[in-house]
Formats: structure tokens, sequence, C-alpha cells
């Protein structure tokens, strides 16, 4: 399956925490069926981390990364200063958050 970024939130600015929020359950439904995704940022010339965190981001705090990285691609986004990084540093935040939550439900208990 693909998803096309710009079909989701119907703008070539990918920037805000609400339209993360509707790529979030395209990007879930796929993941759940166990669908390869390829997530294509075609036509977005600005990507914050702050859509990233509510799309992406927000997967990788629920769902094993692993599994995630190996159904989960993206394209089309070399127009987009800096979104390797970007998305990197959103996915290892996610990651660690939940491992911190662990950590901390595991002290408590």
């Amino acid at each position: 399956m693909k998803a096309l970024i710009t079909h989701i939130i119907n703008s070539p600015l990918a920037a805000f925490h609400s339209e993360g929020l509707k790529v979030y359950p395209v990007l879930e439904k796929a993941f759940l069926k166990g669908e390869d995704l390829l997530v294509s940022f075609e036509g977005i010339n600005r990507c914050t981390t702050q859509f990233l965190n509510a799309s992406v981001g927000k997967l990788y705090m629920k769902y094993d990364p692993r599994k995630l990285n190996s159904l989960i691609s993206f394209a089309d986004y070399s127009q987009i200063p800096h979104f390797s990084d970007k998305l990197e540093e959103v996915k290892s935040n996610a990651i660690s958050s939940k491992e911190y939550d662990n950590l901390i439900e595991s002290a408590t208990s």
C-alpha cells in the first residue's frame, strides 16, 4: 500500500500536530493488517517534527519498532531539508519514551 501524505492532509506543508493525527490512523490501519506500507512525501515541501511526532512517533510509542521498520518505509522526501534526521530523532525519542515508561513501571510495582 502507498500512503501519499498530500492526499491525506490536502496540503504541501506537513507542519502541524493536527495534520499528523490525520495520517496516524492510515498508517496504523496498514500496520495492524500487516501490510507493507510506503509513506510518500511527494509534493510535500516542508515537514516538522511536530507533524512526525503525531503521525510516526505515536506508532513507535505504541508498537514494536522492529516490526514497524520491517513494514513501513518512507519515500519522496529529498526536497524536505533534514527529513531523515528529523524522522530518526522522532523514532528514537518515541522508543526511548516507551523504554523509560517501562523502567518507571517496573520500579514502582
